[in-house]
């Protein structure tokens, strides 16, 4: 079972460094001021920079690549591929799997549920789309994936701990980098079968420490590159001038987006709260102990005011320029954005889970998704700690080398997330003249508040989905019927041939099947959820995959964009799962539905099929 290295194992200067370096982090986290701590930070910002700095410099080791003769799947997925023998649909949709050859992770356990649950759904239609979308993630954006046992890429003194942990580099679909937030989301839909699947969970722990890596040196930045050692093809990216300056031999794109940090505690928590008692902890390394206290680094800078108590500005924590001619892809006031105010509780977000610019830097839905995820972050870091004192060595048998204080960072995980929770009850709700109490979009704690909603979660209309509040909460649903509401939402666009909430990424013709999936997981209303299957259901373009945007007004989904995005597609098989066990009666046989529908069962089954 793979595991870091102890501290016990390594050279006695090694660990002298170790620790010196552990030392240098305390120290300067002990004398941050309350509200300056600009300088200290970028000081430390440095050094982890420079603890990652030569992760291109290591030597390459040749990695076995894809299969030869496999197609590229982003051309492979704009085409119908009807050679497998079948009845066809009404829809007449395809097949769209890669050949098993040319997929880029395979699980026999993923399989085998398939081949179980597909037959049990009603509607054809959705039973292909269901076997085309659970496992694209796996079978198309797995890039690199090296398992514990055989990680020896690390060849510096100072990094060599990290051999004997998995890593896992996963892109986004047609765009070739691996952004946080699209990463954790895709592999949200798997979280369920990881105590069936032995190599689910090494892939998922892989993501887990990669993301840790990506955080620790580029906290701010929201898309990454492969590692160099991975041997796996690079793309050129923009290079924005952003402070602090990013590493760009790591980074692919670095816009500062809340809900970013906090997908990286999602998969975290996915991981924990998915996997069996003695597995449970195996992601905590030093690694991720860094990452989390780099995460709460950002969180505490981000919550700084544009002014101070005296009215002089505050040093600016992050800045974004870009050459561009659209006003959403770069941020105004010389890149720093528009200013908030003090005494607010809550954090910033330069940009939106779209990517987009924010208006005003107090995304509530990102602010919410943060809230949330502290709160996870709390009860494993607790769990852990129980778990700690009570064994001679924890179960994620690991040194803590780096001696991260995980007292502090569960008080201001603790802290945090309450502040972010009053931030959002005094701020975040505001009175709408036809509603009443409402979530705002984005606030600037000056009474400035944009009433709207984005497909790209988190997103208002996935508050309940979250975490964050009920779905019966009065305040969410006077939000809900806002947002879906095309007099009311300016994003909500109503289309002849499509409906649903879109955003200014794509623009006011196309709104985003994703926002259906959600409002089907929020809804508990039968007619709703059935209308927007079929919206989603005929929305495909005759490809059978969920797409970024559809153009509302072109029949049968033949104008969208991006044909092969992998999260779009885990949200679609995420939904299905929800609705079999919640109300079966929408999408399975009749004969299935009369019976209580048992996820964990069936994944049981489809475990001892692949013999493990």
């Amino acid at each position: 079972m793979a595991s870091s290295i102890s501290t016990a194992s390594l050279y006695p200067r090694r660990k002298y460094r170790m620790l010196m370096f552990g030392c240098l982090v305390l120290v300067l986290f002990s004398i941050l001021p309350a509200i300056n701590v600009n300088n200290a930070e970028v000081i430390l910002d440095a050094k982890l920079r420079d603890l990652t700095a030569d992760w291109g410099n290591d030597k390459t080791v040749e990695v076995p690549k894809a299969e030869d003769g496999c197609p590229d799947y982003a051309e492979y997925s704009r085409t119908p591929h009807h050679d497998r023998e079948g009845p066809e649909t009404p829809l007449k949709l395809p097949y769209q799997r890669p050949l098993e050859k040319c997929r880029t992770f395979r699980s026999p356990v993923i399989d085998n549920f398939i081949k179980n649950f597909v037959p049990m759904l009603q509607d054809p239609d959705l039973a292909i789309i269901f076997e085309n979308a659970f496992p694209n993630t796996l079978d198309t954006t797995i890039l690199w994936h090296v398992e514990g046992e055989q990680n020896q890429f690390h060849k510096e003194s100072h990094v060599t701990y990290r051999n004997n942990i998995p890593e896992t580099f996963i892109v986004t679909g047609d765009i070739h980098a691996e952004w946080l937030r699209d990463s954790a989301w895709q592999l949200s839909v798997y979280h369920r079968f990881l105590k069936g699947d032995p190599k689910l969970r090494e892939l998922i722990l892989g993501a887990i420490n990669t993301q840790s890596h990506f955080i620790i040196s580029n906290p701010y930045c929201n898309a990454f590159q492969p590692p160099k050692y991975s041997n796996v093809d690079r793309v050129n990216s923009t290079i924005d001038q952003v402070f602090p300056k990013p590493n760009w031999d790591e980074v692919f794109e670095c816009k500062y987006e809340i809900d970013s940090l906090a997908s990286f505690l999602t998969l975290s928590y996915g991981y924990y709260n998915g996997v069996a008692n003695e597995d449970k902890f195996r992601f905590i390394t030093s690694d991720w102990l860094l990452a989390v206290q780099s995460l709460i680094n950002v969180l505490r800078r981000e919550s700084v005011p544009t002014f101070a108590a005296d009215g002089t500005v505050n040093p600016y924590m992050y800045s974004f320029k870009r050459k561009t001619t659209i006003g959403s892809e770069t941020l105004p006031l010389g890149g720093v954005g528009n200013p908030v105010n003090s005494n607010t509780g809550l954090i910033r977000s330069a940009f939106r889970p779209s990517d987009d610019a924010t208006v005003f830097q107090f995304f509530i839905a990102g602010n919410a998704h943060m809230a949330v995820e502290l709160d996870h972050l709390v009860t494993i870091l607790k769990a852990y700690t129980t778990e700690s004192k009570s064994n001679e060595e924890p179960s994620s048998g690991f040194s803590n080398i780096y001696n991260i204080p995980i007292a502090t960072l569960i008080s201001d995980a603790e802290k945090l997330s309450a502040q972010i929770k009053t931030g959002i009850k005094e701020h975040g709700i505001v009175k709408h003249p036809l509603f009443g109490q409402v979530y705002a979009y984005e606030v600037d704690g000056y009474d400035s508040r944009i009433i709207m909603d984005d497909a790209n979660i988190p997103s208002l209309l996935s508050l309940p989905a979250l975490g964050f509040v009920d779905a019966k909460d009065k305040i969410y649903q006077n939000t809900r019927k806002m947002i879906l509401s095309s007099q009311h939402n300016p994003y909500y666009i109503n289309g002849k041939f499509f409906e649903g909430i879109g955003g200014p990424h794509i623009g006011v013709e196309s709104p985003w099947p994703m926002s259906l999936l959600v409002r089907i997981r929020t809804s508990n209303d039968d007619q709703e959820i059935k209308e927007c299957l079929k919206y989603v259901l005929e929305s495909t373009g005759g490809l059978g995959l969920i797409h970024e945007s559809i153009n509302a007004f072109v029949e049968n989904g033949k104008e969208y964009t991006r044909p092969w995005f992998a999260w779009a597609n885990s949200e679609f098989a995420k939904t299905i799962l929800q609705l079999a066990e919640t109300k079966p009666h929408l999408v399975l046989r009749e004969d299935v539905a009369r019976k209580k529908f048992d996820l964990d069962a069936m994944i049981a089954d489809a475990k001892e099929a692949a013999g493990i």
